[in-house]
């Protein structure tokens, strides 16, 4: 029992002990450059566009779009669970007659 408890021990802290340091590390990377970060995404956002427009932007043109196609789908979707519950309802009506 005591071996089970240490290996568990040694395993949690060999893993979380590199993923800590890590993750500080990480943070603080992150807090010294988070400026030019946040140009470079800005910069790529541009450059990949068509009209350099950014992707806030075409996602925004875009979104009553997705949302009437996501909206058309659960309306077929509803449409195909009711037809094939009336459907069944018909056919167990025939079967008991």
């Amino acid at each position: 029992m005591r071996k089970v408890q240490f290996v568990a021990v040694f395993w949690t802290l060999a893993i979380a002990i590199p993923f800590t340091a890590l993750a500080i590390s990480g943070a603080a990377y992150i807090t010294d450059h988070l400026s030019t970060i946040a140009t470079s995404i800005a910069n790529l956002s541009r450059s990949t566009t068509a009209g350099g427009r950014g992707w806030v932007l075409e996602f925004a043109e875009r979104w009553p779009e997705v949302a009437g196609m996501i909206i058309g789908q659960l309306v077929i979707f509803a449409i195909l669970y009711f037809a094939r519950q009336a459907n069944q309802a018909e056919s167990e009506s025939k079967v008991q007659k």
